[in-house]
């Protein structure tokens, strides 16, 4: 299952980076063909967009590792919460390219209530797979003690006291 866990992410992280250097840069040209007058936000447009897409990279990125300890035994050690910090910090991030997008929309004239609309669902959005995040982080944490103490308990009985 790991495996194929693994796969998944792989074909996902091809799809992405395809998307970040072929797909956006051409939407973004032909949006500036189609509405010439809001062509400034082209460059803008690729470059946060590529940001958004690197963070959602970086996140199944340490998905993957998190796998990787899953599969070795090792998911239940500390070392496995600096990889779900980053994705949590990953999705605060990914928040925050697009709240500057719907800024750099707006500054430019371009937006419409559409925009805050479709903004306001990612920023939920986000809030949410963060505090869903951080309730999984707790549940690694209390895993982590509950193997710790196990371990404890086990090695007490083999070496009992003189």
């Amino acid at each position: 299952m790991i495996a194929l866990a693994k796969a998944g992410i792989g074909i996902f992280l091809v799809a992405l980076l395809a998307l970040q250097l072929w797909v956006v840069p051409e939407v973004a040209a032909g949006f500036a063909q189609l509405a010439p007058e809001f062509a400034g936000l082209r460059m803008p447009g690729v470059v946060l967009s590529g940001i958004l897409l690197l963070c959602v990279q970086l996140a199944l990125l340490c998905a993957w590792r998190l796998l990787a300890r899953f599969g070795a035994g090792r998911l239940f050690e500390d070392g496995a919460f600096r990889w779900v910090d980053a994705m949590i910090g990953l999705t605060v991030a990914g928040m925050a390219v697009v709240a500057a997008g719907c800024g750099v929309i707006g500054a430019a004239g371009a937006g419409s209530p559409f925009v805050l609309i479709l903004t306001f669902l990612a920023l939920a959005a986000g809030a949410a797979i963060a505090l869903l995040l951080g309730a999984l982080r707790e549940v690694l944490r209390q895993a982590v003690l509950l193997q710790d103490q196990v371990v404890g308990v086990a090695h007490a009985q083999e070496n009992p006291p003189r």
